[in-house]
């Protein structure tokens, strides 16, 4: 395309990541720009009373945001993007804060974050496309009327992760739900344990690979991988009479998920390999 940057057509991104310095030096930068000429002492006192960090300077200068970008945690530069966006739509015009908005998508999406930005400056993690695919390809292994209630369980987990904010706690288990109904199916009257993945998963396992010594060996190492997933969720399932957790972080709700789908994908794989 002529005219286009080497680095946008060539350079090839690697994963997508959570934070970047040359993310934060771009946002400071645009405290430079005329829109904020008259706004930022009054700006710097705002985010200074909701995020509970000073702005050096009092930002009467762009330099002093520049420092504050580069300096604040994590949290609190993802936070100061949508406190921005409140300020400038409450003080100075839906039009402004629109601007910043989108200037902050081409700056995330350029520079490679893990972020996606609602219509109103809200941050969240981006589920990219290889997450979002094993999610379609799970949903689609179970469309047998065998799987209705493992289906609508795992869809309904999954639409947690498009609230706004997600509920990343309800869709990870929502997701061991649904694994669970699958064993369920597989083994009536069994509850999803590692105990149980031992006694019951590991002797049909060992029968449906029966021949082929690798593929024996490595689904039985799966199988220890399936007992850490279901160890880990139970983490996060919330216990009668216990104080309720708080949010796992989303970059590992996103992995269990994404694991969770796999193991619905196999599971049905055995199970229908042992009516065959």
């Amino acid at each position: 395309m002529p005219g286009e940057r080497f680095s946008s057509l060539y350079a090839r991104p690697g994963a997508p990541a959570q934070d970047s310095g040359r993310a934060r030096h771009r946002v400071g930068a645009l405290f430079g720009e005329s829109v904020f000429s008259q706004q930022t002492d009054r700006l710097a006192i705002f985010l200074g009373r909701e995020l509970g960090v000073p702005v050096p300077g009092d930002g009467r200068y762009s330099s002093h945001w520049h420092q504050f970008f580069r300096e604040c945690r994590t949290p609190e530069f993802l936070d100061a993007v949508t406190l921005v966006y409140r300020y400038l739509y409450w003080h100075v015009g839906d039009g402004t804060a629109n601007w910043w908005r989108d200037v902050i998508k081409d700056i995330f999406a350029e520079e490679n974050l893990a972020y996606q930005i609602d219509d109103v400056g809200g941050i969240h993690p981006a589920v990219d496309r290889e997450f979002q695919r094993n999610v379609v390809s799970a949903i689609a292994a179970l469309q047998s009327q065998r799987y209705l209630k493992v289906r609508n369980t795992f869809e309904i987990a999954s639409n947690h992760l498009s609230s706004d904010p997600p509920n990343y706690r309800q869709a990870w288990r929502g997701t061991f739900a649904a694994v669970g109904a699958l064993f369920g199916l597989l083994f009536p009257y069994a509850r999803l344990s590692a105990d149980e993945i031992d006694r019951r998963l590991r002797p049909l396992v060992r029968r449906v690979y029966d021949g082929d010594a690798a593929a024996q060996n490595a689904a039985m190492r799966m199988l220890l991988g399936f007992q850490e997933w279901v160890e880990a969720s139970d983490l996060y399932r919330h216990q009668p009479g216990a104080a309720e957790h708080a949010q796992p972080p989303a970059d590992l709700a996103i992995m269990a998920i994404s694991q969770g789908a796999s193991l619905l994908r196999w599971l049905a794989g055995l199970d229908e390999s042992r009516g065959e």
